[in-house]
Order: C-alpha cells, then structure tokens, then sequence
C-alpha cells in the first residue's frame, strides 16, 4: 500500500509540474509575440522617410512650406543662419509645414515628426562622443494643433543632453507660444530663432542689431543681482544688531536710531 501512495503522490507532482510549465508557457509566449510586433511596428515607424521636405542647400536653414514668415525675417533668419554655419558647430534650422500627413503617411506627434526630420537631414556634425550633434530645429505646424493656432516643437541635437532642456522650454512656452496665441506668427518664429540663438556660445557675437518690437528678453537669472537699497540696509542692520549686542544703549547704533526717531516720538506722543 505505501508503494502505491508514493507512485500516486509521484505521478501527481509530475502532473502538476507539467500544468505550472504549460501555465508559464503561455504568458511567457504571449509577451514575447507581443514584443516583437511591437518592435516592427517601432522599426516601420523609425524606418520611414519624410517625403517633400528636401533638405535646403548650402549655407541656407530656412524651410517656410506654410509661407508663415515675412520677407524682413526671412532674410535676418537666412543671415544670422548662415553665420552660424559658417563661424559655429550649431546649425539652426527653421521648417514651417501645412500639416504632418504631408510628409508621412503614419500619424504620429510633432516631437516624433521632428526627431524624423533631424535624424534624415543629419542636422550638425554627426559622430560619437565629443562629436555628438549640437545642432538644433525649430519646427512649426500650420494645421497640427486644436489648441492654438499653430503647434511647435524644438529638437536639440544630442550633443547637448539635458543641460538646456529648461531654455527649450522657456523659448516654446514664453516666446513663441505667447505670440501665436496673439496670430503674431512670423515675429513668433524669428523670437523664437533669436532666443534659441542666444544660447549658442559666441551666438550674441552673431547677433544683429535688430528693431526693438523684435527684442527678446533673456532668459531670467536664477542669481539677481542685489540693489543698492537691499545692501545698505544689510548693512545698517548688521551694524546695529553689533552695536547693541556689544554696547547696549551706550553704542552708536543706538543713538543713531534714537536721533532717527525722536520727531517722531515727539510727534505721536502729543
């Protein structure tokens, strides 16, 4: 009888054994098929080319498919784009497109749209390590956006990391933005090439004397510098808390402020 019970329990232990491997099994698969359609869906996304969008020629970094742009800043983006590929390793390159289905025949966003982009036209020099790209592209969409006028995105080369992600953002949010909001597109688009441009080192030598409704603020300092009112009354305040702390009522500080205050007593103690 015990041979019996211990073949019994045997053959359980195997049946369970091959029911948990067949319970494994099938997860297991699920998510490996599932993977690798995933990953040919992201292979065919990547893969495709933006069609009808050529890289412009030499020298030149301006794209207007959707005529946003003026003839005054066409030709102050074209001159300061120039200089920047002739005297620097940052090529700014403006594109303004009608719409995204244009271009490509897979819906995707304009963040995606523009990495496309940088990526086909190879925008700044193209290596590893040292030599990893710093350029940048500014990209706006006429009829890609439902919620301003015009949507944009700003791709930064990645050569330059993390380390002016917070200026992007400030140029998309509180330059551009700001003024298409105002249907100011044209101005929008140059601020934006202007703000993008002072980030640049050696971008402010390359920079143009321009009219002043086309002036960019910078960007605010997290450090400001402290007036002359705020030091001086650091000042006195140190210089009193000092002498009262060491001389109480005989010191200078003291008497200072008691000359300071005696109109007013004498007013307000009537």
């Amino acid at each position: 009888m015990k041979l019996i019970d211990l073949s019994r329990r045997a053959k359980f232990r195997v049946s369970g054994m091959k029911r948990l491997s067949q319970n494994i099994k099938r997860p297991l698969c699920s998510s490996v098929l599932c993977f690798f359609l995933l990953s040919i869906m992201e292979m065919n996304c990547v893969a495709q080319d933006i069609k009808n969008l050529a890289l412009p020629g030499d020298f030149e970094c301006l794209v207007d498919k959707a005529n946003l742009i003026d003839s005054e800043h066409k030709k102050k983006i074209r001159n300061r784009g120039k200089r920047l590929l002739k005297n620097t390793e940052t090529p700014i390159f403006v594109v303004t497109i009608n719409k995204m289905s244009d271009h490509v025949d897979e819906e995707m966003s304009i963040k995606t749209f523009a990495d496309l982009l940088f990526k086909q036209w190879r925008i700044g020099s193209s290596g590893t390590g040292e030599n990893l790209s710093k350029g940048i592209l500014l990209l706006v969409s006429k009829q890609d956006s439902q919620l301003v006028p015009l949507t944009v995105n700003i791709h930064l080369g990645a050569g330059w990391g993390q380390e002016k992600d917070n200026h992007k953002y400030w140029v998309m949010t509180n330059v551009i933005l700001p003024r298409f909001q105002k249907e100011m597109f044209s101005r929008g688009i140059f601020a934006g090439f202007d703000a993008l441009q002072r980030m640049i080192p050696n971008g402010m030598d390359l920079i143009e004397i321009d009219n002043s409704h086309d002036y960019v603020p910078r960007i605010p300092r997290t450090r400001e510098s402290f007036s002359p009112p705020f030091i001086l009354a650091i000042v006195l305040g140190l210089w009193t808390l000092i002498s009262v702390w060491f001389r109480g009522s005989e010191g200078m500080a003291w008497k200072f402020w008691a000359r300071l205050a005696a109109p007013f007593i004498k007013i307000f103690g009537k």
